[in-house]
């Protein structure tokens, strides 16, 4: 269960007008001109549903800080890359994946929705949002990565990782989530359909977890999101895929968006559970310090990481911008893996 904890009642001005600012900027972003529906090519391009991209999430304890009599300044919007697929989409989800964690004591969770555009049903969005918000507290949202979960004709999936800053009068905390933001088209532009997940929940830290669950917990090689930390923590992830990652981060340090939890249920699209929700996958947004969407030319950093992976005999399945083997293969590309590495390996 989260903590709940009660903080300072009202806010000043100079955090209303950073709301009021944040809102403003939101609505702009989520215009029908800046929220333009996919172009022609990204509507042709073709979607394989080969694989599904999820990665688990490993358990974090939560970062203890001094707390900050004023609320800091609202986090500027997430860049994207101008390599990105499906940016308007991507653009769209980020931005309410960070408006959903950014607030002021004295706002609720349907205050929070209310301010944003391009929202198919808010009363269904601010329930959906509610773990995310705790009332007398303050919170601000910054995205670290929107990947792609899945997509179709219509409608899409986007993993957003976001780093949500909780602090009252009594405490601040950090907790990095993977949010599944499901979008749609709706007359030419993306609209916000619901938010499929909100990342988890907090568990408590264990002194008999297993060797390998410590192994990749404690790497500070490797980059967690606290959702796939709680997934490890909950023992919901494969020895098998643990023991890989160990051994991965030697090659490289690298970032994770999600294992299990985040990653819709099914490869989207398809009534096939993803191997990320059978506790049997990973997605890598970064390799080394470069985003795997800028990092694309054959012979690259992220391309001999790949290579690395095909080589364990435990790998399955390896998606990304290259198909190391032909269609039908263990490895294969499609649009939707452009901006990762997803990586399943065979049951323990």
């Amino acid at each position: 269960m989260r903590r709940t904890r009660t903080g300072r009642a009202g806010g000043s001005k100079v955090r209303a007008l950073a709301a009021s600012l944040a809102i403003a900027a939101l609505a702009a972003a989520c215009s029908p001109a800046a929220v333009a529906g996919p172009s022609a090519e990204e509507r042709d391009a073709p979607v394989s549903m080969t694989d599904d991209p999820v990665i688990d999430t490993v358990d974090a304890e939560l970062t203890e800080e001094a707390p900050s009599p004023e609320p800091p300044p609202v986090e500027a919007p997430f860049a994207l890359s101008e390599a990105e697929v499906y940016p308007n989409a991507k653009r769209l989800a980020a931005d309410v994946a960070q408006a959903l964690t950014t607030y002021d004591p004295d706002q609720s969770v349907e205050e929070v929705v209310a301010g944003l555009d391009a929202v198919v049903d808010p009363d269904r969005l601010a329930e959906q949002a509610r773990d995310l918000h705790e009332p007398g507290a303050w919170s601000r949202g910054r995205v670290i990565y929107p990947q792609l979960g899945g997509v179709t004709a219509d409608r899409v999936s986007v993993m957003v990782t976001t780093e949500q800053r909780i602090g009252d009068a009594a405490e601040e905390r950090r907790e990095t989530r993977t949010l599944d933001v499901r979008l749609r088209l709706r007359e030419g532009a993306w609209v916000v359909e619901s938010l499929a997940s909100d990342g988890g929940g907090p568990l408590p830290q264990l002194d008999d977890l297993p060797d390998e669950a410590r192994a990749v917990l404690e790497d500070p090689r490797i980059e967690l999101p606290d959702s796939a930390r709680w997934d490890i923590i909950a023992g919901e992830v494969s020895p098998q895929l643990l023991r890989l990652m160990a051994r991965a981060a030697v090659q490289t340090p690298y970032g994770v968006v999600v294992l299990s939890t985040g990653h819709p249920f099914e490869v989207f699209g398809t009534d096939r559970q993803s191997f990320h929700t059978k506790g049997r996958a990973v997605d890598i947004y970064r390799v080394g310090d470069r985003l795997v969407i800028d990092d694309r030319e054959e012979g690259s950093a992220t391309y001999r990481f790949l290579e690395w992976f095909y080589d364990q005999p435990e790998v399955s399945q390896v998606g990304a911008p290259w198909a190391l083997d032909g269609y039908g293969g263990r490895s294969f590309t499609d649009v939707v893996h452009q901006d990762h590495l997803h990586v399943g390996v065979r049951t323990d």
